[in-house]
């Protein structure tokens, strides 16, 4: 029978292990275990700080046990292999009747501490505790009668030899006796006033106790005279245990890993070396063999197969309440607990390296923003940074005593930090000053803060408190519930799930407007939540619990952890791998490898509307799964396979997506472009000059139609570059009128043809000299050369000679000829293919022959006396209507402009200085000069 119960055991352990995906315990315990029994040479059990183990393999593996109460066991008996009971703080009781399988919790009817308890028969039980109190139950612990045995001291140790006689030990250094079942007991002197902490003995007559700053005792008269044995320690002893089948070989274990062993029944004690400083509580022998096992703080058990001779560590952890954690990667991370603890990781929680602050504060969470900068909050405003993984720290001021409960960042500098009573406040220059943010909600304890992006976040708190930015400003939500929200993560630009207190879970896909109840089926406290992608997400919470979701939280799967320690932290570092923290050193680490991210969809991507057929690379041996999805089309055959079927419906950019799917989650996702055409139309309009030049190179372009060809043709030149695209460029190499022509191709069919006219021609050809008078006075002249169509003449004068009145820009040009001296004339051709060669001419403009000109031609003006003094008389008989009469000197200065009146031929000029004047008379249609000189 007990063969198939074995069987059966591991058949669960197995069961769950394939169950838990790999979920596993990295390292032991940490919690203080308090007391060891043996039921037989294989069946043991070890009580503990809110902790029960279990091993049916003589002490190679231990299994965790379901306690009915998270509290401090101190003591554990067993009748047989199913019956038994531990008892601890606050007169708390548990009891099983199936092996451990269930616990059922008791009390003895005191709050008092119940320090150790033996089963005398199955049914008559003692318990000793604090205050000097005994109790007895002879109805397998239904009920309990106190007893008096003439002392208020604490008693610490129980020791039954058979049915009729037993021993306490207490902790004034006292030893009461039975010598009737308990039903009295008397008190015998030891002659020592240390606390006695453990009884034994190893017959009728002979028994030790041990206790305080190395007492150890020895009674050969069953208890009537105690003498002292030299420990060599003044450390506080805390447990005896002597081999059944050697009754000379004992173990005395203690405070500061002190260990001593005797071989000569007591005679002596030489201590043995483990290499910890673990204080070791309680000790026992397997039945009667040499195999031995001392349990002991921060989770240390200790073993011997040598009657303690020599010892090997079985088990081993850190009593701390780890609080939070993250992952950087598969091998690095971070861990934080109370009291200012820290650990760091660089081999995925092989090992640790201890970094943790000299404060009592607990840390609550953690932000890294790269491997080695990143912040750490907790109790009582504290608030550090470190550069370097947690070596150095530097302290922050956030503003507040209140308790800091969650911190973001989106980068080195900017980032956010909530706490206690309302406490929200940013920074942005990397903690160094912090901005306070008042919501106005002072009564609410903020637990964890979140982003989509800069603008959109989530705010959690006690009292169902969920509050979120839009807008640049925070908004209440009200939700139907009051519990304390613990976590929040993200899934995707809108999506997020919230988790609280018992078994509280919401998602929201409107960047939190709206929330949707989970309804998950547990009442316990979800302290983490973690969500890998859109679909695939873990929660962890109280006694062990872990669940996954691979459909977006519509269904959860519970994995079997083998704990019943609470979870407070989870991160994952890649898709594969997680870990996951909690109380009493708890660290599991989840090793499940996801499919390989897909490499390449094979099919086509420029479609007409059509059925087509898309395919992945099959990774043979791997159990999994592919989950498509096409924008702009259906998956009419295939999904879930490695080959699909997909009926194009809409016309445009569209795409086919694909990721690997298996029991551990999602890979990564591929996808590839599809341009979906339909028939292709007639291009409207090709844009690019209509009029070129020979010998340049000009684009042509159409609007782009996606998984559209276009052919072009060009008449009178080469195509460059860009054939098949919407836009080319053309070399143009022949002169006339020509053309481009463009057809768009698609898999649908080829359009009509499109096309453009374009006039190619070449540069302007020099002009015809230029005509017109080559010595001047200062007049105006005409100028011009042979008129050519299409071909703008722009005209220059040197030396700003003249001005050109009239006919810039055709073939003729009028100028006034202002200032003496050599000027040229230049005419450059110009067209729309650049400037030709110029023509020029130099002309030579002189007053001197502009006088001599005048005097021969212009007869009728009298201009007298000339040369003069200063005054003189213009007459102006018989030349027409005069327009204007203007005086310039020698300077080319106009010193007089006259509008004469209709009549007057006579003109009166008075005061002018010395020098050569020039005097323009001009009529409608002819201009006459004259010079003269004053003395």
């Amino acid at each position: 029978m007990r063969k198939h119960l074995y069987l059966l055991f591991f058949a669960v352990l197995f069961f769950g292990i394939a169950e838990a995906q790999t979920w596993r315990r990295l390292g032991g315990w940490g919690n203080q275990y308090t007391g060891i029994v043996w039921v037989n040479e294989e069946v043991g059990y070890i009580s503990g700080n809110q902790i029960i183990l279990k091993s049916i393999d003589g002490g190679l593996s231990w299994v965790e046990q379901l306690a009915p109460l998270k509290t401090r066991m101190l003591a554990v008996d067993f009748f047989n292999e199913n019956i038994g009971m531990m008892v601890g703080e606050s007169g708390h009781i548990f009891r099983t009747s199936n092996g451990g399988i269930s616990w059922e919790l008791l009390n003895i009817g005191s709050s008092v501490q119940l320090n150790k308890i033996k089963y005398v028969t199955q049914t008559r039980i003692y318990i000793i505790a604090d205050n000097g109190e005994v109790y007895r139950s002879t109805d397998s612990g239904n009920n309990w009668v106190k007893q008096s045995v003439g002392t208020v001291a604490d008693l610490r140790g129980l020791y039954f030899v058979n049915a009729d006689t037993g021993y306490i030990s207490s902790a004034n250094g006292e030893i009461i006796r039975t010598f009737n079942g308990g039903n009295s007991w008397n008190l015998r002197t030891t002659g020592q006033s240390q606390s006695l902490n453990d009884v034994y003995f190893v017959n009728g007559l002979v028994g030790y106790s041990v206790g305080n700053r190395g007492t150890i005792l020895r009674t050969n008269d069953a208890g009537n005279s105690w003498s002292q044995i030299t420990s060599g320690t003044e450390r506080n002893l805390w447990a005896v245990s002597f081999n059944r089948a050697n009754p000379n070989i004992g173990i005395i274990t203690g405070e500061n890993a002190t260990i001593l062993r005797t071989t000569n029944a007591g005679s002596n004690f030489g201590g043995i070396n483990v290499n910890n400083q673990e204080t070791y509580l309680d000790i026992a022998f397997r039945t009667n063999s040499n195999v031995v096992f001392a349990t002991g703080t921060n989770g240390f058990i200790l073993s011997s197969s040598n009657a303690g001779a020599s010892w090997a560590l079985r088990l081993s952890g850190r009593e701390i309440d780890y609080t939070a954690t993250e992952f950087r990667t598969d091998r690095i991370g971070y861990v934080i607990g109370e009291k200012g603890r820290f650990f760091f990781t660089n081999n995925g929680g092989t090992s640790f390296t201890d970094r943790s602050r000299p404060v009592s504060n607990k840390f609550n969470h953690l932000f890294f923003t790269t491997n080695a900068l990143g912040y750490v909050c907790g109790d009582g405003g504290i608030l550090l940074r470190t550069t370097n993984s947690g070596s150095n720290w530097t302290s922050l001021n956030p503003g507040t005593t209140e308790n800091l409960n969650g911190l973001y960042f989106f980068n080195n500098n900017l980032g956010f930090l909530a706490g206690d009573k309302g406490f929200l406040a940013r920074t942005v220059d990397g903690g160094t000053t912090w901005e306070k943010i008042d919501l106005g909600n002072n009564n609410i304890n903020f637990q964890r803060l979140a982003f989509f992006n800069s603008e959109s976040a989530i705010l959690i708190g006690s009292n169902g408190f969920v509050s979120i930015l839009e807008n640049e400003v925070w908004r209440t939500i009200n939700l139907p519930t009051s519990v304390k929200f613990t976590d929040i993560s993200i899934l995707d630009e809108s999506s997020a799930v919230i988790v609280g207190q018992s078994g509280t879970a919401f998602k929201t896909t409107d960047k939190g407007s709206t929330w949707t109840s989970l309804n998950l089926p547990y009442t316990e406290h979800l302290n983490a939540v973690e969500y890998l992608d859109e679909e695939v997400g873990f929660i962890a919470g109280e006694n062990g619990l872990m669940i996954q979701t691979k459909d977006g939280g519509l269904t959860w799967n519970k994995f079997i952890t083998a704990t019943f320690q609470d979870f407070t932290g989870i991160s994952f570092g890649t898709l594969s791998n997680g870990f996951a923290v909690g109380e009493n050193g708890t660290f599991f680490t989840y090793d499940c490898q996801v499919p390989e991210k897909p490499t390449l969809i094979f099919g086509e991507n420029n479609v007409c509307l059509s059925t087509q057929t898309y395919t992945v690379q099959e990774v043979l041996g791997l159990d999994m799964e592919f989950e498509w999805r096409v924008d702009g089309g259906r998956i009419i055959e295939g999904q879930g396979t490695s080959r699909i079927v997909v009926e194009w419906e809409i016309p445009g950019r569209n795409a086919v997506l694909v990721r690997g799917k298996n029991f551990c989650g999602n890979s990564g996702t591929t996808g590839l472009e599809v341009i979906v055409s339909n028939t292709p139309r007639q291009i409207n309009t090709i844009l690019g000059e209509g009029v070129v030049c020979i010998g340049t190179s000009q684009p042509y372009s159409v609007d782009n139609i996606l998984g559209t060809v276009f052919v072009w043709e060009v008449d009178g030149g080469n195509i460059l570059e860009g054939q098949g695209t919407n836009r080319i460029v053309v070399g143009w190499s022949n002169t006339g009128n020509r053309s481009v022509r463009v057809t768009p191709n698609n898999p649908c069919g080829t359009g009509p043809a499109t096309i453009k006219e374009i006039s190619v021609t070449t540069p302007p050809a020099k002009p015809s000299p230029i005509t017109g008078p080559e010595r001047v006075g200062l007049t105006e002249e005409i100028y011009s050369v042979t008129n050519v169509p299409e071909v703008n003449f722009q005209w220059t004068i040197s030396g700003q000679g003249g001005r050109i009145l009239s006919g810039q820009g055709t073939n003729r040009i009028t100028i006034r000829w202002e200032r003496e001296g050599d000027f040229n004339i230049k005419v450059t051709p110009m067209n729309g293919c650049n400037e030709g060669e110029p023509s020029e001419m130099s002309v030579n403009v002189n007053i001197i022959t502009s006088i001599g000109r005048e005097r021969e031609e212009n007869k009728k003006i009298n201009i007298y006396p000339n040369p003069s003094q200063g005054d003189f008389t213009m007459d102006l008989v018989g030349i027409g209507n005069i327009h204007q009469i203007r005086i310039i000197n020698a300077l080319g200065q106009e010193l007089n402009n006259l509008i004469p009146e209709d009549g007057i031929n006579q003109y009166q000029v008075r005061n002018l200085p010395k020098g050569l004047y020039t005097v323009i008379i001009r009529t409608r249609d002819k201009e006459f000069v004259q010079k003269v000189l004053v003395r």
